[in-house]
């Protein structure tokens, strides 16, 4: 099976990547919940276009809608906070 996100780089030299299996297909409201009060950016690849939010300093999260997966980017020197803040954010959308 193809990737949705091919080609991965990090955001950031160091961070950290992390591909989740969500329980349904990602949606336009979905990613408009994550995004908050952030900026959304978007990238054109072969595969598609991804919406980009980069979440506080702590995590960049790529999502294409009508997917089941996301691409989750972290800084690992924040300990586990990203994942928890992560796992937060997941669980009022899915």
């Amino acid at each position: 099976m193809k990737s949705p996100f091919p080609n991965p780089v990090a955001p950031f030299p160091g961070w950290e990547r992390q591909v989740y299996r969500l329980s349904r297909p990602v949606t336009r409201d979905d990613i408009h919940a994550f995004l908050g009060n952030e900026e959304l950016y978007l990238r054109e690849t072969d595969a598609g276009l991804i919406h980009i939010i980069h979440k506080y300093g702590l995590l960049e999260i790529h999502a294409r809608t009508g997917k089941t997966e996301i691409e989750v980017w972290f800084n690992p020197e924040r300990g586990a906070y990203p994942s928890e803040y992560l796992d937060a954010l997941l669980a009022t959308r899915f």
